[in-house]
């Protein structure tokens, strides 16, 4: 959720993608993907845990994510973005970072309470519910024998 205002704001440059073909690859590359997760969010039934784990563990597949791109630098001597060179902007890496890590936790907690909101005004419905019993240790009349 956080790829598309990062790239929108940060690394998207209008006169680098000139022509329609590429402003089609970027709406569909980062704009449909935050189209399709708020669906998601809406329309489907997520389970999300309010536990702490969930947000760090997406924190630690973004510093997977920066570690590749410095691996990227120190093999190919680039850097596949330009706002995490810290010999240009020195300081201000770690406050993209902290601002990113921040955000997982916002986006996640703020998902985590519509969801909640969702699930308390619009009821999950249940897809599962068999009308056959699930176990051998019912009559046929639904009730289970003692």
């Amino acid at each position: 959720m956080l790829v598309t205002p990062v790239f929108w704001a940060v690394l998207y440059n209008a006169d680098k993608y000139v022509g329609r073909e590429h402003q089609w690859l970027n709406a569909s590359v980062h704009a449909a993907n935050l189209g399709c997760i708020l669906v998601d969010v809406v329309a489907g039934s997520m389970v999300l845990s309010p536990h702490w784990i969930h947000p760090a563990i997406l924190a630690f597949v973004v510093v997977l994510y920066l570690a590749l791109a410095y691996l990227n630098k120190a093999i190919n001597g680039w850097f596949t973005y330009n706002f995490i060179d810290y010999t240009q902007h020195h300081w201000m890496v770690l406050v993209f970072a902290i601002g990113i890590l921040a955000a997982i936790v916002l986006v996640y907690y703020t998902i985590y309470a519509l969801q909640l909101l969702l699930d308390r005004f619009l009821p999950p419905k249940i897809f599962l519910s068999s009308p056959l019993p699930l176990s051998s240790d019912s009559d046929d009349d639904g009730e289970f024998k003692a």
